[in-house]
């Protein structure tokens, strides 16, 4: 009996270990001895899924149902394989189940929040996420969740406040951390709390300094300011990590062009391409730079190649309708920016104000497209 025990303990070290083959093995061996022991197949199911077993696993959570109707344990892994299939009506029939044998359990109630969540009911949602957090203050996912339901209904200073409450929970967990923070730096922006934001990012490089995402960010939130330099100081840095870093060559360029500087733009643009030659952004971003220089025919050909990777790339249609406006083809031209148009109507504020449209501002096809757009 000892030595079953002691397969048993070794299984459930290994699953944690994610040894997964090693774990189904000794859950496996574990069950030769005791068949009929709802925790053996609890565990296996748990190792199964895992895998990827789906199947089985959820043979031997209902198994587990089969042996003790009374243990939540089946009736949660059920729940957790269901949700981990989309699954998420059957899940929560399974988790109501699991949560009438074990009412005091705060991890249920989460992950109820959760499915409530993806089935669009946010206010069940944040029910649960507070019956959770009633039952277990200290259990930090709740917080989290609750955050980003609240984030989802636009109500953003609560979910700062739920955040930063989370932040004292997670402080052992490094890349959980990290999420909440990149949540409260989310939501700060959305408040228009840039300053504050750029603060909870500064965070988050104390605990990762190569964090490409909150550089990127950083960066981001520069450049809306107009800040060039700073953005570039943060993108070189993540390429001084990652210098193949598409999105960052895209936005150094993008920034270098702002301070005047095209030939750093231009050089920045083909080593993107050069990284990726059917990046549509870099394609697009090159054509209008050699567009604004003069050179149509190559600048064509680059809006060309990037429509042939995305037949519906707004940018690429509207700098072909500016390309044509300037040789003078005004119905070439409102043929590319209506159809530009039609997959982004913000370009129709680009296009009140671009200099590469003024040979069409006296065009009734130009002016009626821009009042159509402009009265919907």
């Amino acid at each position: 009996m000892a030595e079953a025990y002691r397969l048993l303990e070794q299984g459930e070290r290994l699953l944690q270990e994610q040894r997964l083959e090693e774990a189904i093995e000794r859950f496996r061996r574990y069950l030769d001895d005791r068949p009929d022991d709802p925790e053996g197949h609890y565990q296996l199911g748990l190792a199964l899924m895992e895998k990827e077993q789906h199947e089985e696993a959820g043979l031997r959570f209902r198994r587990v149902i089969e042996l003790d109707p009374e243990d939540p344990r089946g009736y949660d892994g059920m729940a957790i394989l269901l949700m981990s299939r989309g699954e998420y009506r059957k899940a929560l029939q399974f988790y109501q189940e699991a949560v009438r044998r074990d009412p005091e359990n705060a991890d249920i109630y989460n992950e109820m929040g959760i499915i409530y969540q993806e089935l669009g009911d946010s206010s069940a949602a944040l029910d649960m996420y507070e019956r959770a957090i009633a039952l277990e203050p200290e259990l930090g996912y709740p917080y989290y969740n609750k955050a980003r339901a609240l984030m989802d209904l636009g109500r953003y200073g609560e979910a700062v406040h739920w955040l930063e409450r989370s932040i004292g929970l997670y402080k052992a967990e490094g890349e959980k951390l990290k999420d909440v923070l990149f949540e409260l730096a989310a939501a700060r922006e959305e408040m228009g709390e840039t300053r504050q934001a750029l603060r909870v990012y500064e965070d988050i490089l104390r605990l990762d300094p190569d964090c490409s995402e909150a550089l990127a960010n950083m960066a981001g939130i520069h450049i809306d300011q107009g800040d060039f330099e700073k953005a570039v100081a943060y993108l070189d840095r993540i390429l001084a990590v990652d210098p193949d870093n598409q999105y960052a060559l895209l936005e150094k360029a993008y920034a270098c062009g702002c301070m005047g500087d095209t030939a750093m733009e231009l050089a920045l643009l083909e080593k993107c391409l050069r990284v990726d030659p059917g990046n549509r952004y870099a394609l697009s971003n090159k054509g209008a730079l050699l567009m604004e220089m003069g050179r149509l025919e190559e600048a064509e050909g680059l809006f060309l190649r990037a429509l042939e990777k995305d037949p519906d790339y707004p940018w690429a249609l509207y700098n072909l309708g500016c390309l044509h406006a300037m040789r003078g083809d005004a119905p070439q031209a409102i043929a590319f920016l209506e159809r530009s148009f039609a997959r982004d109507p913000t370009l129709v504020d680009e296009a009140g104000a671009d200099e590469c449209l003024e040979g069409l501002r006296d065009d009734p096809g130009f002016k009626s497209l821009l009042a159509r757009y402009e009265a919907g």
